[in-house]
């Protein structure tokens, strides 16, 4: 037999601690799912011994397959250990392509990997956001996962491959840079991604470019005043009822802006004050997954205002907490709240589009600077 092969593989140093461990989180990816088995797992699966009673717990759906549901209504080969029992037999090969990638995600490049965890995993959201010093990143030469269960990244990322690096780690810099604020943080970071985009237009800069680039940005710390309170938070309201299909009535919804309105700078200071390094690395993890600034269409802007924008739906569920009790959530509280916030962002199409479509119909045309006073 050869030598496994290796891959070249980017990432935040948390992602080298993660096992998949069902017991740990309730086997939640299994739990509720039908999952999809693509062809080549359909095909591995059709040469195992027991292949009749395998396809016994999968069905036709269209042109393909999935798992059916179990009696408990969670898929089909879901153990009462909560292991998998594809896996425990004939070990994770065997996997269809979503269950070996999931949490992970992977862009493949040229000659290297990025790779890191979706925080809808509860056993990720713990190994990434509890730390309390900066995340860090670094590069390892590790045996080569399956190619098929990577994402393809956008055309402009595989562009910019000779600069991606570079551009990540000053970017990520500028949001781990504790002498400031978050929202300041986030300022600084729009800031570079209009310098960047203008000084190099659809050129991949150099390293010295993207350094004049960032001193351009750190340069000028003057903030926008925020907008008027009650419209600010009204707003925000207004988006988590729609993102939840909660359908909150306006004057639910202006309630909930009034109450936070009434002690917003306290409430921000006691969630910070307890929790700011869990918000500074969700922000920092959310940046390396979503591959900014090429996650959706329509240049840098677009890019930071649906990741300042998605950030700030995580940031506003917590505020709501710390807002009623007038205290900060603690660990576990947070970890439980922002997990149903990236289960919804990362299994939610219709949740990802509609933050796009806000984007779009809410911001364009409206500069970082002034976008951040809206929020």
């Amino acid at each position: 037999m050869g030598e496994q092969a290796l891959e070249r593989v980017f990432a935040p140093a948390y992602l080298w601690d993660f096992v998949c461990d069902g017991a740990a989180c309730g086997s939640r990816c299994c739990c509720g799912w039908r999952i999809p088995v693509d062809a080549a797992a359909r095909a591995r699966l059709e040469k195992l011994p027991e292949r009749e009673k395998i396809f016994a717990r999968l069905e036709r759906k269209g042109a393909g397959w999935m798992t059916r549901h179990g009696e408990s209504g969670n898929c089909a080969f879901l153990g009462g250990d909560g292991l998998c029992l594809l896996q425990k037999r004939h070990g994770e090969a065997c996997l269809p392509d979503i269950c070996d990638s999931y949490p992970r995600v992977s862009y493949h490049f040229e000659g290297f990997v990025e790779r890191t965890l979706a925080l809808s995993c509860p056993v990720a959201a713990r190994l990434a956001l509890l730390p309390g010093e900066p995340m860090r990143f670094g590069e390892r030469m590790v045996p080569a996962r399956r190619a098929s269960s990577a994402v393809r990244p956008p055309m402009e990322a595989l562009r910019w491959e000779r600069a991606l690096r570079a551009f990540q780690i000053r970017a990520i810099a500028f949001l781990q840079d504790r002498k400031f604020s978050l929202r300041e943080r986030f300022l600084r970071l729009g800031r570079f991604f209009m310098a960047v985009e203008a000084a190099s237009g659809k050129t991949p800069p150099e390293e010295e470019l993207l350094g004049r680039c960032a001193a351009e940005a750190a340069a000028d710390a003057d903030m926008a005043p925020r907008a008027d309170p009650l419209p600010r938070l009204r707003y925000m309201a207004s988006l988590l009822s729609e993102l939840y299909e909660a359908g909150y009535p306006p004057d639910r919804v202006a309630a909930l802006a009034a109450r936070v309105a009434e002690i917003e700078a306290e409430a921000e200071r006691v969630l910070y004050g307890r929790s700011g390094h869990i918000l500074e690395n969700l922000a920092v993890n959310e940046f390396f997954l979503r591959l900014y600034p090429f996650a959706c269409g329509g240049g840098f802007s677009a890019n930071f205002k649906l990741f300042a924008l998605r950030f700030r739906v995580a940031e506003f569920s917590l505020l709501l907490a710390a807002a009623a009790k007038a205290e900060a959530p603690d660990e576990e509280r947070i970890l439980t709240m922002l997990d149903r916030v990236m289960e919804r962002l990362d299994h939610s199409r219709v949740s990802d589009e509609y933050l796009r479509r806000r984007v779009g119909e809410d911001f364009d045309g409206m500069t970082n600077d002034a976008f951040l006073a809206m929020l």
